[in-house]
């Protein structure tokens, strides 16, 4: 803290572009919940139809990768190369399997943010942070209570636009969406705000590999806004954190038969 000419302390975080808080994603950003809740399907047997036989051999290292590069936010849809449902059915029915199981949001390992966050109560930072879903999800509330020791996290949902209206400004944005990202710019014009967008996932980019849309354009359109990329997931931590959680899930399920060199021996019988 320095004093202004005032003689009144002021926050020297408001001098940087997004320094006043944290606003970011919890899919895909905080934790990859999706990946989660597909390896707990296969683990368990509940397939619902679905082309499963694709994953079955994988690795943990060869299914996350999977994962980060799969065509759809919803691995579901991915998954589901024979067209056996409907995208919105299968939309509903990640939705039906996270509210129905709260633990895969409370046992999901957390992604990069978590290092990021990791010295907020030793070097007594006090700025504030949002976690944002598009809707309400009851077990995203609960997580956000507890994930993050010593850190005041407020959970924020729906339109962005509404979210948004409870930060104040000059924050910097986390987001795992290209769409809500170009969404956000615009929201955010004339701020002076840092914008993230995660750079691992394949389903916000073309098949050339390039993003959807013209990030440097979205530069030029929005001056005063800081906007880049950032690498969400550490591959290795991820894979390493998930081995660790299937050995212990397949542990306490079936004692005789826990291995996680590949995700066919986790399956239960």
């Amino acid at each position: 803290m320095l004093e202004s000419l005032t003689g009144k302390a002021f926050d020297t975080n408001v001098f940087f572009s997004g320094g006043a808080g944290i606003f970011m994603s919890y899919h895909d950003i905080v934790k990859p919940t999706y990946l989660w809740a597909v390896i707990k399907m296969m683990m368990i047997g509940n397939e619902l139809g679905l082309p499963f036989d694709t994953l079955h051999h994988l690795s943990v290292l060869s299914l996350t990768e999977w994962y980060l590069n799969r065509r759809y936010a919803n691995p579901l849809r991915s998954l589901d190369y024979l067209g056996g449902y409907k995208p919105e059915e299968l939309d509903e029915l990640l939705d039906h399997i996270l509210t129905n199981d709260a633990s895969i949001y409370d046992l999901c390992p957390k992604m990069n943010v978590a290092r990021l966050l990791s010295p907020y109560t030793s070097q007594h930072m006090t700025f504030p942070v949002y976690i944002y879903t598009d809707k309400f999800e009851a077990a995203v509330a609960e997580d956000c209570k507890s994930m993050f020791p010593g850190v005041p996290v407020t959970y924020v949902y729906g339109e962005l636009e509404e979210a948004l209206g409870r930060c104040e400004q000059n924050f910097t944005y986390m987001m795992s969406d290209i769409d809500q990202f170009t969404k956000l710019a615009k929201l955010l014009d004339g701020t002076y705000s840092h914008m993230l967008l995660a750079s691992d996932y394949r389903y916000n980019k073309k098949p050339d590999g390039t993003f959807k849309y013209d990030l440097k354009g979205l530069m030029d359109k929005y001056p005063y806004i800081r906007i880049e990329t950032f690498n969400a997931c550490s591959t290795q931590d991820l894979v390493q954190a998930l081995e660790e959680l299937m050995s212990n899930f397949v542990r306490r399920e079936e004692p005789s038969n826990a291995t996680s060199n590949g995700i066919e021996n986790n399956r239960q019988t």
